[in-house]
């Protein structure tokens, strides 16, 4: 099975240097920006999958919107893609919460970060979320069905972490990432 992953668009939380790891569950929608991002990116992307679910925060939700308007399939919106929940600290800028800059210049420092004491989640929980939703959408589809999955940086990360065993530098509003399974 090959599961295509797509970062949402653009927000304004991101031009407000709020990094997207801090954002969490924060329901921000897009702004002008991410509409043109997504858009751009469907007109990229084929229109061979078989099924796209998508976060059900309201910039994964418009970003699969978008992406869907040539293929015009069935959406399935799932908690289970959200960003990481940060209790606490959702909203913050980054500088904020850690003024020496150390994390954000340590991924796997920021993977191993636990933001339970702050009332969110440790990033094991988030895998275990994913990991759950991926086997389900295995049982559902298929060994050779091509799914697109619109989600959130956090949830690309720990997948590009877990099955390639690095993460890329940056990755990029409206993106697309493969896996096969």
């Amino acid at each position: 099975m090959k599961i295509d992953f797509v970062r949402h668009g653009q927000t304004n939380n991101n031009l407000m240097g709020i990094l997207s790891v801090f954002a969490g569950h924060t329901d921000t929608p897009l702004n002008e920006e991410g509409r043109k991002q997504a858009k751009e990116t469907a007109s990229k992307i084929s229109d061979d999958y078989s099924m796209i679910y998508s976060s059900d925060l309201i910039r994964c939700k418009q970003t699969a919107e978008i992406l869907n308007t040539k293929m015009k399939l069935p959406i399935k919106y799932d908690a289970r893609l959200r960003e990481r929940y940060f209790g606490s600290l959702e909203g913050k800028k980054s500088l904020d919460i850690d003024p020496t800059g150390a994390m954000k210049d340590d991924d796997m420092l920021r993977l191993k970060y636990d933001y339970r004491p702050f009332g969110g989640e440790h990033v094991e929980g988030v895998k275990e979320r994913l990991f759950n939703f991926l086997e389900d959408v295995k049982k559902e589809s298929g060994a050779n069905s091509k799914i697109l999955v619109v989600t959130h940086r956090g949830i690309i990360r720990i997948m590009h972490h877990v099955l390639k065993g690095k993460i890329p530098e940056t990755i990029h509003n409206a993106s697309v990432h493969e896996f096969e399974f």
